[in-house]
């Protein structure tokens, strides 16, 4: 009896009998090429935990380059430029909030490196075809662990972008006008928006309004300032 099969992987031929078997060479044989190829898997396929576990390690090395940077900014740059800002709120309590998100995200990308450098745990057993499958389970954990890094890495960019935007084009102390600093014979001292004179009378006008009337005659010291001096 002669058995010659197509597609022999979907056919169960446990029960023909050896002798009536044909086997007819492929079409296609395989090149040397193919040979390398096939190879490769299997060493890819061997080596696969151990490959994505460096990768781990220099993605998360990368990374730590990258926060120590942006924390490096923001010691140094972070306090004048956050000063320079007028107002608490918003632009202030936004820029502490997106500084610190993406500080946040950073220091989660390099946790998930770490644990995908470090690998989870092969339990050791005797069985061959066990301890595959325990390595192809590691090797699929380690692989999601390092997309989640690398993932995370990606949403520190708006993040510090948008801190960069704001403290760019928010309105700053230096667009504010001067305010008007005097100082009388009596030694009071009065700060406000603006002045006006009348009558020989130097009217201050602060935010809330007028805040003080001085006679011209007395006033010692008339200058610009950039801010008021607390409780003036």
């Amino acid at each position: 009896m002669s058995a010659a099969r197509e597609n022999g992987s979907d056919l169960d031929l446990g029960d023909v009998p050896a002798d009536e078997l044909e086997f007819i060479p492929s079409p296609n044989p395989a090149t040397p090429e193919d040979v390398r190829w096939a190879r490769m898997a299997d060493e890819a396929r061997f080596n696969g935990l151990p490959d994505i576990q460096r990768s781990a390690e220099r993605w998360g090395a990368t990374i730590l380059v990258i926060t120590g940077l942006l924390t490096t900014l923001t010691v140094v740059r972070g306090a004048s430029d956050l000063a320079a800002l007028q107002d608490l709120f918003p632009y202030k309590l936004l820029v502490g909030i997106l500084a610190a998100a993406s500080l946040l995200i950073a220091v989660a990308s390099v946790v998930w490196a770490a644990m995908a450098a470090q690998g989870q745990p092969v339990n050791i057993v005797v069985s061959g075809p066990r301890y595959a499958e325990e390595t192809t389970r590691a090797t699929k954990i380690a692989n999601r662990r390092l997309k989640i890094s690398r993932r995370l890495a990606l949403l520190i960019v708006p993040f510090y972008m948008a801190t960069l935007g704001i403290m760019a084009y928010a309105p700053q102390n230096s667009d504010a006008p001067p305010k008007v600093f005097v100082r009388d014979a009596a030694g009071g001292s009065y700060c406000g928006l603006s002045a006006k004179q009348s009558k020989g009378v130097l009217v201050i006008v602060g935010e809330k309004g007028m805040v003080a009337r001085i006679p011209v005659a007395t006033i010692t010291k008339l200058t610009a300032a950039a801010e008021c001096p607390k409780g003036k």
